[in-house]
């Protein structure tokens, strides 16, 4: 876990580069995490994840106000304070716009689990269903009232909200979200999917996100992000 704010700073530097090198975020979408023991957390600005910078990150107050830095924040800070109030063990949240997962934000049919990875999302990704940026305090809530105790919401035409007890784990629920509507997405050209079942996933997402299998794909993810950088 994340534990002291240079760290944090530099994660969320990675997990911005990931998010855009995985094609979850264009020139929209932001990332935040927790400082731990306070009452603050680091969340990028309005600006492209793939352009952001350690010294354009912000702090904030769980209240929503800035205490640290000069870039304008992103229209839904209102979203990352109500998660994190609602729910004292995340740690870190992504706000992003997956391509695949908004084909179903759209329609009248959930991203279920099909495959290994999938399993994460048993019982169906749930939609938050207005059209409207979560810019407010009281969309904020209902958002995170949506989200409960899953790891990921779908916003009816307006991208997706993952969250996890790291960062490596938001950005990991994000990968693996638009992989999951992908494999659904795909197996609906085919046939009809076979979900599976709550059993199936309780024991595929142990094998799926022990720490060392995180530990596995975050490495790779940030290898290839740092490859197309020095490119």
């Amino acid at each position: 876990m994340e534990k002291n704010p240079a760290q944090i700073k530099k994660d969320l530097i990675t997990a911005s580069r990931i998010l855009s090198r995985e094609g979850l975020v264009h020139g929209f979408g932001h990332i935040s995490a927790r400082i731990p023991d306070t009452d603050l957390f680091i969340l990028t600005p309005r600006v492209s994840l793939a352009l952001v910078e350690e010294k354009d990150l912000l702090v904030l107050s769980l209240k929503g106000e800035v205490v640290e830095g000069k870039s304008p924040p992103p229209l839904e800070a209102p979203l990352h304070t109500a998660i994190f109030n609602q729910r004292a063990g995340i740690q870190a949240v992504t706000r992003i716009h997956a391509r695949t997962a908004n084909y179903f934000s759209v329609t009248d049919r959930k991203i279920e689990p099909v495959h290994n990875h999938g399993s994460f999302f048993t019982g169906g990704v749930p939609l938050f269903p207005k059209t409207d940026l979560i810019s407010t305090r009281e969309l904020a809530r209902e958002v995170a009232s949506a989200l409960g105790e899953r790891p990921a919401i779908v916003l009816r035409g307006n991208g997706q909200v993952t969250v996890g007890r790291s960062i490596p784990e938001a950005v990991i629920m994000a990968l693996y979200l638009e992989e999951a509507a992908d494999m659904l997405y795909g197996a609906l050209q085919i046939g009809t999917p076979v979900i599976l079942s709550a059993e199936e996933c309780a024991w595929r997402k142990e094998e799926t996100l022990p720490p060392v299998d995180l530990e596995r794909a975050w490495n790779f993810y940030k290898g290839k992000a740092e490859k197309r950088i020095n490119d």
